[in-house]
């Protein structure tokens, strides 16, 4: 691959796409595969490793410096030993170069390996959770949370363009690069990313967050799903983001949890102090029904996501959310958190029998 690009190996990858043996493909979806996403070069011949971020049973993160322009990574290093499934670490891999190139998804800079490691180098997410910046912002009104939603909506239309879904938006997934008031938001963790193509003949399997799974995620095995599961997540991630609670979590009775989840009710929405606007397009991407549930090209029509023509709507919509932040801050504080710096790597380095454990749990049907 030669020395890594400054936007990502996926912009490497697209103009020498020509030159590479093959290329892999899920559908009618071409992308590259891991042998030609390497780099066959010396990791240390073009960066200079720095201090350790960030450690666990089969990963460590340090601080890497791209010497040809000074650019800091994130590099997760991956003891080999340590995976018991290879294809699915490069499947996530290829997904997430694939679906590089958007300025609001986590870049893939460029991946190594050794003997012993696996090295992949992404962007370096300094900044923390998206939650955390509102609940510290002076004022945080409907039109900061437009502003935002536009931003993880387009990374979506993004990636769903790719035929690739992501299957676990939730807000630690939403993260930022520095600290600076204009930080760049990123979409992470594509570790149970997968290939819309590829889904019916691995009979769609069941994975993501309990609480922001969509209802079609809890019917029988072999219950066909697709890129609305995404949008209901986001319909989860906005209603906290306006209202500071979950609409559904139950962590304490993960059975009503589930109950609320297929029921879909959002009667307490109604009481809420947010524009009717708001309301209805949290309803729109909370439709239980994934075939009537807006698609994201119909929610950027929304009256809601368009800026009001009507002065009195505006005006509404830029009302501050004192209420929302205050009962956002208590939501986090409940919620344990571990966020290592935005690697894209997390749920493919957990231990995959936990992961159904907890989604068992939670009352959806596993073929574990």
């Amino acid at each position: 691959m030669g020395s890594a690009s400054s936007t990502g190996v996926h912009a490497d990858a697209s103009t020498a796409a020509d030159s590479r043996v093959a290329e892999g493909q899920s559908g009618d979806i071409k992308y590259l595969t891991y042998k030609q996403l390497l780099n066959k070069g010396n990791i240390f011949d073009l960066y200079t490793k720095g201090e350790l971020l960030g450690s666990g049973n089969m990963a460590s993160v340090y601080r890497y410096t791209r010497k040809k322009d000074n650019v800091q990574l994130a590099a997760k290093v991956v003891e080999k030993k340590s995976l018991t499934e290879m294809s699915e670490f490069t499947n996530e891999l290829e997904i997430l170069a694939a679906c590089g190139g958007h300025r609001h998804i986590l870049d893939l800079h460029d991946i190594f390996e050794d003997e012993d490691n696996f090295y992949l180098l992404t962007d370096l997410l300094e900044g923390g959770e998206l939650f955390d910046r509102i609940c510290e912002m002076g004022v945080y009104t409907e039109v900061i949370a437009k502003d935002i939603i536009r931003h993880i909506l387009d990374a979506l239309r993004h990636i769903h363009s790719k035929q690739v879904l992501h299957r676990d938006v939730k807000p630690e997934n939403l993260l930022l690069m520095n600290n600076k008031a204009d930080a760049l938001l990123k979409i992470a963790d594509f570790g149970v990313a997968a290939w819309l193509p590829d889904l019916e003949k691995t009979k769609y399997p069941k994975c993501g967050t309990p609480e922001y799974l969509a209802p079609e995620m809890y019917g029988p095995r072999n219950c066909a799903y697709g890129k609305p599961v995404d949008v209901w997540a986001l319909g989860c991630v906005l209603f906290i983001m306006l209202c500071g609670w979950h609409p559904f979590q139950m962590p304490d009775n993960l059975r009503e949890q589930k109950k609320k989840i297929l029921k879909g009710d959002l009667s307490e929405l109604d009481d809420e102090d947010i524009t009717d606007d708001a309301k209805d397009i949290i309803r729109k991407m909370l439709e239980v029904n994934p075939a009537k549930r807006w698609t994201i090209d119909q929610l950027f029509e929304h009256p809601w996501i368009k800026d009001p023509q009507n002065p009195d709507a505006a005006s509404a919509q830029s009302k501050p959310l004192v209420k929302a932040q205050k009962k956002l801050k208590s939501f986090l504080k409940q919620r344990l958190r571990k966020v290592v710096l935005g690697m894209a790597f997390a749920s493919s380095l957990r231990p995959k029998s936990a992961t159904f454990k907890s989604l068992q749990e939670a009352g959806v049907e596993t073929d574990e």
